[in-house]
């Protein structure tokens, strides 16, 4: 049993589909009504109910009102953004989640390189979501 076992795999809200699906034992469909049907992007959570290891091969995202995300392995990259007449966007901040899960060690000097290459995982996966282009100018 693993009642009351802390599990550090991060879980998101994308996963809730593909974890009922696996609990009830059925394949996502590809296509209904001839319509093809867009892949699920989550996996099911229900490996670390039994103590396992997520089937997770790729990165979380996230974004709202220009705060966007991605985590990665240990490592997540956050951006914030403010709202209103003159919407802007803050730099990217990036953190140690096996070290720091508070958020508080800002590592985005100490890893340029790693700033660099989330980021460009974050745009890409904003223009395929959706996310971007905004709506409108952002300084």
């Amino acid at each position: 049993s693993r009642n009351g076992k802390l599990d550090h795999q991060p879980g998101h809200l994308i996963d809730l589909m593909a974890t009922c699906l696996d609990v009830a034992g059925v394949e996502h469909p590809k296509e209904f009504g001839g319509h093809k049907i867009q892949p699920l992007e989550g996996v099911s959570l229900r490996p670390a109910f039994q103590g396992k290891k997520l089937g997770r091969k790729d990165a979380l995202y996230f974004d709202h009102h220009l705060n966007g995300a991605i985590r990665d392995g240990q490592w997540k990259l956050v951006r914030y953004g403010e709202t209103g007449r003159e919407p802007k966007l803050r730099a990217w901040e990036l953190y140690d989640m096996d070290k720091d899960r508070s958020e508080t060690n800002n590592l985005a000097k100490d890893h340029p390189d790693k700033v660099k290459e989330l980021e460009a995982k974050w745009e890409k996966w904003a223009v395929r979501a959706r996310v971007k282009p905004w709506p409108w100018k952002v300084d």
